[in-house]
Order: structure tokens, then sequence, then C-alpha cells
């Protein structure tokens, strides 16, 4: 399935060069497919390895594309179509097995993980490109996996001044017997855990976009007001599941990621204050965040 946002749609809708530019843009992420796929299986491999998990089978496989603006955040077309495969994969299930991962919870919170995994796969920032991958526990021994790949196209005449990008998500959805045993319940607030520091090092590698001069202002504040509105959601979340602060949820998950978020924003705080009062606002946002601990 591929699937264009209404902004896109409409451009395209206009002439025929903007179609053919769309339809060239789909033809290569889905040229990609065979290639990404293997990639996609590898790392599946490997994680499953660290989990020691070795009697992992499949359930379901399927890729699908969204072609957007890149600061159009929106992908929950995909994420519906992905939910919809787990309810079917669980629906098919054992019925005398208990479906934690059917829970309105886990439903919720994987719809996160598939917008934070293909958010990732469009920022060119260095700290976004290892949140293109994710393996979530959706219950005692299932297992969803995520991938995504982008392909950009920039064009001022036919798009405007914005790239409009082609995002493939695959995923794979996987049960492991030996995990059941060893799997006492499924908790949802493991997986926002992983969703709340990882929507901030998208806005740690948005700001340094900024500064890199690869989005200007405009999308840089478009696109953080909605990760700062996803970030809040998901601590909503997680305070409802009785962890109390997102500080202590930081010391808790700690160092390497945290760490390297800081620096980065502390770094693209250097550039920007040296570009001039056109990143005022961005400046600001991020100054309030470090002194915070935000990262």
């Amino acid at each position: 399935m591929a699937c264009r946002s209404a902004s896109v749609k409409r451009v395209a809708d206009k002439t025929v060069k903007a179609k053919q530019q769309v339809d060239k843009l789909q033809a290569m992420i889905q040229a990609q497919e065979a290639a990404n796929k293997k990639k996609f299986y590898e790392q599946i491999e490997s994680h499953l390895a660290s989990a020691n998990i070795t009697d992992a089978r499949q359930l379901s496989y399927n890729s699908d594309i969204k072609t957007e603006y890149t600061s159009e955040f929106s992908l929950d077309k995909i994420a519906a179509v992905v939910t919809s495969s787990l309810k079917a994969v669980s629906a098919a299930s054992d019925p005398t097995v208990v479906k934690p991962a059917m829970s309105a919870e886990a439903i919720d919170a994987y719809v996160d993980v598939v917008n934070t995994v293909a958010q990732a796969a469009k920022s060119s920032s260095t700290a976004s490109a290892s949140l293109s991958f994710s393996m979530n526990r959706l219950s005692p021994g299932m297992f969803g996996f995520l991938y995504a790949s982008s392909v950009s196209i920039q064009e001022e005449e036919t798009f405007g001044s914005e790239a409009v990008t082609s995002t493939a998500i695959y995923y794979r959805l996987m049960e492991s017997i030996d995990d059941v045993k060893h799997q006492a319940r499924f908790d949802a607030a493991l997986i926002d855990k992983n969703n709340y520091l990882h929507m901030k090092t998208l806005q740690a590698g948005l700001t340094d976009e900024l500064a890199q001069g690869n989005i200007d202002i405009n999308t840089w504040m478009k696109l953080d007001d909605q990760y700062s509105a996803a970030v809040a959601k998901l601590k909503a979340r997680l305070d409802a599941d009785q962890i109390k602060s997102a500080e202590q949820l930081v010391v808790k998950k700690k160092s390497m990621t945290v760490s390297t978020n800081h620096q980065l924003v502390l770094e693209s705080l250097k550039k920007l204050t040296a570009m001039g009062d056109i990143h005022k606002v961005a400046i600001e946002r991020s100054q309030a965040r470090i002194a915070s601990s935000y990262f």
C-alpha cells in the first residue's frame, strides 16, 4: 500500500509533472524493498540473539509507504495498518492465551512506536539514525519489529521550498514460546519509556539539523511543537502508570543517549547563537531545556 498526505496529493493533482515526480519518488523507495528487507531481517536476528531468543517464528510481515512533505508528522494511516495487523494476529492466536497486546494501552504505545521510527527515518541527523529500527515485546511471547527508510526530492518549482519524502515502513510480528515461559507479564510502560526518550532524541536531532542549515526555522518550530506534544502525551501515560517524573526516568535509563542529546544541543546552540535573531525561538527553547535537564 502507498498513500500520500493530503497536501502532497493536492500538489500532485495539479500538474502532470508533479504527479510524475511523486510517482518517481515512490518507485524509488519501492525499488529498495529487497535491500531494506534484508537489512531489516539481519537486525531482527541480531536483536533476537541479544535477547537470547532462539525459537522465534514469524506471525506476519508487510510493508507500507507514506509520501508527505518532510515537516509533516502524521503517519496515522500507516500506524493504523500496522496495528490492524497486530490485532489480526492476536485474534488468530490461541483463544486460551491472555492477549495483553490487545489492550488499549498497548495499541496506543505501538502507534507511537510506528510514528517515532518513521519520523527518525526522515531525519538526516545522526542522532536520529539509530531510531529507525525498533524491537518491542508487545505481550509475553509476541514481538513487534519495525524498520523505516526514506527518500526525498526537492524541486521548488513543483513543490515549493520544502522537500517531499517517501517513507517505507517494514513491520514483522514474531512469537516465542520460550519467552512466554520467562516473561510474567506485559507492561505497556516499557514501550512508552523508550518512545519518551526516543522522541527527545528526535528533538535534539531536529535542533542539530537547524544548526546545520538542513531545515529552516519554520520547519523546526512546526516539528518541535509536534514532538513536544508527543513527549507530553507519553509523559502523561507514564505518570498514569505511576512513574512519577520524567527526570527519574532519565536517571534510570541514564547515560549515553541522554548525555549525547545534551551535548548535541549544546553544540547546536553555539552555532545557532552565531546565526542571528531569526533563530531566537529555537535558541530560547533549547536553553530552557538544557537548564531544566530536559536533555
